[in-house]
């Protein structure tokens, strides 16, 4: 298991591979790029630090907040929609170097998609392998709009902050979590998905607890109740067998030999039992079991459609057992976790409620700045008048019919994660963030964009690769590697990015 904080230089050397695969696939989308932008005199540097988003980060890095682009429809674009943790990196890096806003961006990205495939290396390592999650991470890589974390965008800089979150919860160090959760919520509005995952699985964890320490204190108060009822019984057994004793001859010895006869039975059932009580005559007889000290509870790991935070089933369908991270009866972890849970939605809160008290509309100011780029949340409604819109014209029908298998791929893939049994955090924050994605009224066009952070779906497909043949899944990874080249190289120099 990749573990960062003991051993850093052995995870690291764990990740190598899916490193080297990452970045060889990022450099050839890289050269494509350049030689594409070339034969068309554009400056594939250009594309990569200077168009859309990339360009209202530099802004708000180099002159702050306050900026907004007025449209003829009336609608506002302000820069406020943008969150602030990539133009403070940029800034910073900028007065540590001699490098201008826009370089510090790209530097930023770079460094940031390194940490994001790590981490989602880490996350699949965890939970099914290191094979899997190299697998996890190549698939990552070649997303058709992978060229995106080469970008000076905030996507690898948010998905490095929520995978390295999510596998701080995994492993239990839910202070860690919280904070990285924070981070995650000051780079994007989606961070509410990673402060979800924190948030659930933390609640899950208090809740097993709870249920867990009802359980021994039911199963203790039976032992405690067939204890009293053994010793009531022999006690009333040995009462009458000296009342026959006084009254037949010989009666001292039938006693006593029926008594030994009764502690031995005791003594059987006692064993069987686990448990051993004191009877009568048992006090000059106790059992080694009972010498030895008190036999520890344990609980199985149960098996369902999603465990709380430990490994998965794995790629032929085991569960590997795991003990849920934070979840026991120490009250050091429990406040640890109270802590990280309090800490993961302080980044998001403190940005939303600085631009409502900065536009004087309170609370829901952000919401006004985002209604302002035509964004909000209206479940999916306007992304399927869009879909629908397509089927008006037969060039165009194919188009809508594309995004209704690209629709329906996600929900496939979202299910056989929990058909898979992924840890609950997983779930949690996949789900979110696709929800999110799919049922905002944003510009359709960012909707896979927008998508890429949520990397545990890839998970099903990263253990298909992973059951194969070496050879098979590296032709099919080199295949979409350099479809994905291609597509990204053909997307920027176009109208992308979107």
């Amino acid at each position: 298991m990749t573990d960062l904080v003991t051993r850093p230089g052995r995870a690291l050397r764990r990740a190598a591979p899916a490193l080297l695969g990452y970045a060889a696939v990022r450099a050839l989308g890289l050269l494509t790029l350049a030689l594409w932008s070339a034969a068309r005199d554009k400056s594939a540097y250009t594309l990569l630090t200077a168009r859309w988003d990339a360009l209202w980060y530099t802004r708000v890095a180099e002159l702050g907040y306050g900026y907004e682009v007025r449209l003829p429809n009336g609608d506002v674009h302000s820069n406020l929609a943008f969150f602030p943790l990539l133009p403070w990196l940029e800034r910073l890096l900028s007065a540590l170097t001699p490098l201008s806003y826009a370089d510090a961006g790209f530097v930023v990205s770079l460094l940031a998609s390194l940490a994001a495939a790590w981490g989602v290396f880490a996350v699949t390592d965890h939970v099914y392998g290191g094979r899997a999650g190299v697998c996890a991470v190549l698939l990552w890589a070649v997303l058709p709009v992978g060229i995106v974390q080469s970008m000076a965008y905030s996507e690898s800089l948010f998905t490095a902050l929520a995978a390295w979150s999510l596998y701080a919860v995994l492993t239990g160090r839910w202070v860690t979590a919280g904070l990285l959760a924070s981070l995650a919520g000051l780079t994007r509005p989606v961070g509410l998905a990673v402060v979800a995952a924190v948030w659930v699985t933390g609640a899950a964890a208090f809740l097993r607890e709870r249920r867990d320490r009802y359980q021994t204190t039911t199963t203790a108060g039976d032992q405690a109740g067939r204890e009293t009822t053994t010793v009531v019984g022999a006690r009333e057994q040995s009462e009458a067998a000296t009342a026959d004793c006084e009254q037949e001859p010989g009666g001292e010895i039938a006693t006593v030999a029926r008594e030994q006869d009764r502690s031995k039975a005791a003594t059987v059932a006692c064993e069987r039992d686990r448990s051993c009580p004191e009877g009568p005559s048992s006090g000059r007889n106790r059992s080694a079991a009972d010498a030895g000290g008190a036999r520890a509870v344990g609980h199985a790991p149960e098996t369902g459609t999603a465990s709380l935070s430990g490994r998965a089933p794995d790629a032929e369908g085991a569960r590997t057992p795991s003990h849920s991270p934070g979840v026991g009866k120490s009250g050091g972890t429990r406040v640890r976790r109270a802590l990280g849970m309090a800490l993961a939605p302080l980044g998001t809160a403190a940005y939303v409620l600085w631009v409502g008290h900065r536009t004087g509309k309170g609370p829901l100011g952000y919401l006004d700045v985002q209604a302002g780029w035509r964004n909000g949340f209206d479940g999916g409604y306007a992304f399927a008048r869009f879909v629908g819109d397509k089927f008006t014209s037969f060039p165009s029908a194919l188009a809508g019919a594309g995004l209704i298998v690209g629709v329906a791929l996600i929900i496939w893939l979202y299910v056989i994660c929990v058909r898979q049994g992924q840890p609950l955090p997983l779930l949690v924050y996949a789900g979110v963030v696709t929800a999110l994605a799919l049922c905002a009224s944003s510009y359709f066009g960012s909707k896979p964009r927008l998508l890429m952070p949520a990397f545990p779906l890839l998970l099903p497909l990263a253990l298909a690769l992973a059951r194969a043949r070496t050879r098979r899944s590296a032709a099919v990874v080199a295949a979409v590697a350099v479809a994905s080249a291609l597509y990204g190289a053909f997307w920027l120099n176009g109208s992308g990015p979107p």
